[in-house]
């Protein structure tokens, strides 16, 4: 594949950005298991069957009449709060500063979560922002949906800046066949992060461009991507502010999607946007 044309970089955190032969995604597992125990009576059976007949265990729970909208926010920020066993990274800092494009984190977990990762790698300077699914800013805008949902994807357009006419521009590397398969339906290039899935068995990459076993790799397999565009504004390694808000909306299809509780509860339909307006950015306030 080329990434010649490519601006915009989004690197997966959990998995992707590190590898700690799924230790992180384990714990995650537990905290949501008990979590549902304690508070819902789920047992951990019911729990993955949430998760895998709504996309997210979360969305199951909310589908199903578990959890209310005000303990959303409280059931993440519980969920997410694991030990993490991981290690600063000084070989994957040199190499994300060394991409001259704009690189962003978009992330399936919580802003907050996400920040701990980056920041016990040693890397929460290297983007200039995280974009994260589980958010109050996703749910306002996108509804509870997955991040393999398009719309999480087009929320990731609207904070980058990147208008859907240069969606080629774009580009995921995650470990996630889901998420790949989205990104290819929306346009943007695709690298799979690590070969095997957790129980041994090859992930799926029949939507990935290119493929590696650890995100080190890349730019063996994707020297282009190393080299300046020579239309886009460059990073030059700068050190570059994080925690950016997303900009508004474009003008989206109709799509069945979970809204908050808020929003008409009767029909949870997204409508057609009018044509978007300017874009804006603030400063994320934690």
């Amino acid at each position: 594949m080329t990434a010649s044309g490519v601006e915009h970089i989004f690197f997966d955190c959990d998995d992707t950005l590190y590898n700690n032969k799924w230790d992180t995604a384990v714990k995650l597992n537990e905290q949501f298991g008990a979590y549902c125990s304690n508070n819902f009576g789920i047992p951990e059976s019911k729990m993955m069957e949430l998760y895998k007949t709504h996309g997210t265990t979360l969305c199951g729970l909310i589908r199903e009449g578990h959890i209310q909208e005000g303990q959303v926010m409280e059931f993440l920020e519980q969920v997410h709060d694991v030990p993490l066993d991981i290690q600063p990274d000084p070989a994957l800092r040199a190499m994300l500063l060394a991409i001259p494009h704009h690189r962003w984190v978009f992330t399936a977990a919580t802003h907050e979560h996400a920040k701990r990762c980056l920041t016990r790698l040693g890397i929460e300077d290297c983007f200039e922002g995280i974009i994260a699914c589980s958010s109050k800013e996703v749910f306002q805008k996108a509804g509870y949906v997955s991040k393999h949902d398009i719309r999480c994807f087009e929320f990731a357009m609207d904070v980058a800046g990147v208008p859907r006419e240069h969606v080629a521009k774009c580009m995921l590397l995650d470990d996630s066949a889901s998420n790949l398969k989205t990104a290819k339906v929306v346009g943007w290039s695709t690298v799979l992060v690590g070969l095997h899935a957790r129980n041994g068995s090859t992930v799926d990459r029949q939507n990935a461009d290119a493929a590696v076993e650890m995100i080190h790799q890349i730019k063996d397999v994707l020297p282009q991507l190393f080299v300046p565009s020579p239309l886009a504004i460059g990073q030059k390694g700068h050190a570059l502010k994080m925690d950016v808000l997303p900009e508004t909306p474009s003008k989206r299809q109709r799509v069945r999607v979970l809204k908050p509780f808020a929003s008409l509860p009767e029909r949870r339909v997204v409508r057609k946007c009018s044509t978007p307006l300017s874009p804006r950015r603030v400063i994320d306030v934690q």
